[in-house]
């Protein structure tokens, strides 16, 4: 069966064996912070910006992002080109993270080029394979991206099967998402684009699929181009 075949048909795969929602009920809709915490952390983040401070989400899920994922990725020397999707207020400071590795960033939004890293794309990554060449990625980081304006089946295929081609083979895809229906106009664990991929258990959370303690049920799932070996 051919890509375009797999994403034109309207009969999905089982859920890919690496991902699990669980049986508890999945919320509707995103909580909202209160507007007076959301006014003020806005005033906050612009005084951090004059003086040169970079703001970051003090959340949980960022938290994990941040201080259990990011840090195997630094240190890991394998991984030394690595393309982060997605760009905010709350990822520029990421820039300086990872000053030590080939990183790129991917973003649709012209706006947030200014968050993004020195090699900046605007696009989306349904696209990413127009922009890298095949085997050349050794780490794809999407984290609030599917649900959050990578929306339709059909670019979802194409992210998915782009993110395939530039990894190269045993190359590392993290994909963070929001368990809220809301957030899930398509579902992820039945993509076809994912059956590309097997699960890797990552070693410092020691599992593939990993729910974070959050109203919105984030979860941060692991995946690895099998390699040629």
């Amino acid at each position: 069966m051919t890509r375009r075949q797999e994403n034109s048909t309207t009969t999905r795969p089982a859920p890919h064996p690496g991902v699990g929602w669980g049986t508890e009920p999945m919320p509707s809709t995103m909580p909202k912070r209160p507007l007076t915490q959301r006014i003020a952390g806005r005033l906050l983040r612009n005084i951090k910006a004059v003086v040169g401070i970079d703001s970051y989400l003090q959340t949980e899920d960022r938290r994990i992002l941040e201080q259990m994922i990011f840090p195997y990725l630094l240190s890991n020397s394998a991984l030394q080109n690595i393309v982060f999707v997605g760009c905010d207020w709350y990822t520029r400071g990421y820039n300086a993270w990872f000053r030590e590795k080939h990183y790129c960033t991917i973003e649709l939004d012209p706006a947030k080029r200014k968050y993004g890293a020195a090699h900046h794309i605007v696009d989306g990554l349904q696209n990413i394979s127009q922009h890298f060449a095949p085997a050349t990625i050794d780490a794809i980081l999407c984290n609030g991206v599917f649900g959050w304006g990578l929306d339709q089946s059909a670019d979802v295929e194409n992210a998915l099967w782009g993110c395939h081609e530039v990894l190269t083979p045993g190359g590392l895809l993290v994909i963070g998402v929001d368990g809220v229906e809301e957030r899930r106009p398509h579902a992820l664990e039945r993509s076809y684009g994912l059956l590309a991929f097997e699960p890797f258990v990552f070693p410092t959370l020691e599992t593939a699929d990993y729910l974070t303690d959050t109203p919105y049920r984030h979860r941060f799932m692991f995946f690895r181009k099998q390699s040629l070996a």
